[in-house]
């Protein structure tokens, strides 16, 4: 499975009124619920990219996991090390704690590393579809009659008698406009890269001078 670490998401949805002014006004317009990882990753294109990842690179998800059974069983003993120093004189345990920490650190980017060819291709995945989310946001909003969104961490303090959940809504129209994506992808990409490329294409041109 891939992880859910929040990515590059936060900026698409601020051209949209996803979180109300008060509490007030929330409860009085149309109020709906929208998961963004949710929304994109229920996607026909994302199961079927995400499917693909998983054959493309098996090796490297293997990998990883074997890897990180090794270094839990490695670590296990330094953690049990500094917990029983810290316990018996927290002046002295300093150089036990020190020592876990600093081995947990490199294990931490050792696996980054060997998981990143899977991270790159979830990310370049998820950012070709996320460069339609507020269209299909939108185009959701209208057909379920909701002219306010929030966040589900939100709805509580905002709006804690919302029942409208949009998620579904915007998947399906996330499915009519991105059929299917990429996984793997191209040489030299980045994260951010795809949905900088969406917002420069999005911009007007710059109008030229009239010929005198």
């Amino acid at each position: 499975m891939f992880s859910k670490t929040k990515t590059l998401f936060a900026g698409l949805l601020l051209a949209l009124p996803m979180v109300a002014a008060t509490p007030a006004h929330a409860q009085a317009r149309g109020v709906g619920v929208v998961s963004v990882d949710a929304a994109i990753q229920q996607t026909t294109a994302y199961q079927a990219a995400a499917t693909q990842i998983q054959s493309t690179y098996a090796a490297q998800i293997q990998q990883a996991q074997t890897r990180a059974t090794a270094l839990e069983a490695e670590l296990r003993p330094l953690q049990q090390a500094a917990q029983a120093a810290q316990q018996a004189n927290p002046e002295t345990a300093g150089p036990s704690i020190e020592a876990f920490n600093t081995r947990q650190q490199a294990a931490q980017q050792e696996l980054a590393t060997i998981r990143r060819p899977v991270l790159l291709a979830t990310q370049y995945v998820r950012e070709q579809i996320a460069v339609h989310f507020n269209e299909a946001l939108t185009a959701a909003m209208s057909a379920s009659n909701v002219d306010l969104v929030l966040e589900p961490n939100a709805v509580a303090t905002l709006a804690p008698n919302s029942t409208a959940n949009i998620t579904s809504a915007v998947t399906t129209q996330l499915n009519t406009r991105v059929p299917s994506v990429q996984a793997i992808p191209p040489a030299g990409w980045n994260p951010g890269d795809t949905l900088r490329a969406a917002q420069q294409a999005a911009q007007p041109a710059p109008s030229q001078p009239e010929g005198r």
